[in-house]
């Protein structure tokens, strides 16, 4: 296809991703008769591309289709047999962290497991007013954190074995977790990137968010409307999207600073108009909590882990060291605990989603993926992001 008439490179998993969410749409909006001349329909679209060459379309019609057909079917689950050593697995190390971690264990039990039950209404408050609950969903920072740490243990080993070696591991800590959305996500993205590596190839980070939405959805459809999917896609299509400008603006500092700040920014940006369309709050001082506990987390997250892991094995020895995790885990709580006492740390305010939807929009025309001069670029992110306020008035 030549791409000097598209608006965008072709992507085929973007435009799978993109038909899959229209298919689920469309089957929770029409039913009976409509929904099979809906299917005739998209049939119909998909042999006309097809006809005229319209690769992106095409795929897109027929993911479509193929998302109405799934949604007449339960959604996918794993055998009992096969998920209850995972569930005894979670329950032991959810009870030796329990044991170890004292009052921080609720905080640690959700940051290293996905088990929130024991987090207090005032803790989790906490998080959440000073804009950085995220921490305790398993998402991209955990699952990068484990990458880290097996590629840190397999430095010596072959790139293929190690490839194969991070994808056990990191499924396995999936269904431990149960499989949220979120975790899926992120693993599912990891290894897009470390097998582009394998075979020489480079990562598109817009292809592999698609590629993990197509699987996620396919196993679950109503996963769509939850809001976790929609926050941590909404949270990584941004910094897909924004990373690079942003990184680019912040240039002066060094290297590592500017990434974590820029990937704090496009989270926050990614992650700001759904949260004030479901919770109709604003965390006005979200982007500084980022900054200012987001270089704690990878220390708790690896030692908790490690800690935990240990506390199974010898029990006498980990107890002996869980303090440090949970001085950490202090600190870090504490700080989210101030942060939300101040007056103006959260704004009530509500957004349509018309407006949301035009929010994203806007990002999505000032990135680097329309291929179209920047002064169209900006007009359209303004004309955009005029719609959203029209769509609020």
């Amino acid at each position: 296809m030549d791409t000097r008439r598209s608006v965008f490179h072709y992507r085929p998993m973007t435009a799978l991703a993109l038909g899959v969410c229209a298919g689920i749409i469309l089957s929770d909006i029409l039913k009976g008769t409509w929904l099979f001349m809906a299917m005739c329909l998209l049939l119909c679209f998909f042999a006309i591309c097809m006809r005229l060459r319209r690769n992106g379309w095409a795929v897109f019609f027929l993911s479509s289709a193929l998302g109405l057909v799934r949604c007449m079917f339960p959604a996918f689950s794993l055998p009992i047999g096969i998920m209850a050593p995972f569930q005894h697995t979670r329950d032991a190390l959810t009870r030796t962290s329990a044991s170890l971690f004292g009052e921080q264990a609720p905080i640690l039990q959700a940051m290293l497991w996905g088990y929130k039950g024991d987090i207090s209404n005032e803790a989790y408050a906490a998080y959440r007013t000073s804009g950085i609950a995220h921490v305790l969903a398993l998402s991209g920072l955990h699952v990068s954190f484990v990458a880290a740490l097996v590629d840190r243990l397999t430095k010596r080993c072959p790139i293929r074995p190690k490839f194969f070696i991070t994808a056990a591991l990191l499924i396995s800590y999936c269904a431990v977790a149960a499989f949220p959305s979120s975790l899926i996500r992120a693993t599912v993205m990891t290894l897009c990137a470390l097998y582009a590596r394998v075979c020489g190839r480079r990562y598109d980070m817009l292809s592999g968010m698609s590629f993990a939405a197509a699987v996620i959805l396919i196993c679950d459809p109503s996963a769509l409307f939850e809001i976790g999917f929609q926050l941590s896609f909404g949270a990584v299509l941004v910094i897909a999207l924004l990373m690079r400008p942003i990184s680019e603006k912040l240039s002066f500092l060094p290297e590592d600073i500017a990434a974590m700040i820029a990937v704090s920014i496009c989270g926050t940006l990614g992650t700001l108009p759904l949260s004030v369309y479901y919770f109709s709050t604003i965390p006005v001082l979200g982007l500084f909590a980022n900054v200012l506990i987001l270089p704690i987390v990878p220390f708790v997250f690896v030692s908790a882990l490690l800690i935990s892991l240990l506390g199974i094995i010898v029990p006498g020895f980990a107890g002996t060291i869980a303090p440090a995790a949970e001085l950490l885990t202090a600190a870090m709580t504490s700080a989210a605990e101030m942060i939300s006492s101040v007056s103006f740390a959260v704004r009530q305010a509500s957004i349509p989603l018309s407006a949301c939807l035009c929010i994203y929009l806007g990002y999505i025309c000032i990135s680097d993926y329309p291929l179209i001069s920047k002064q169209k670029k900006y007009a359209a992110c303004a004309a955009a992001f005029a719609g959203a306020l029209l769509c609020m008035i």
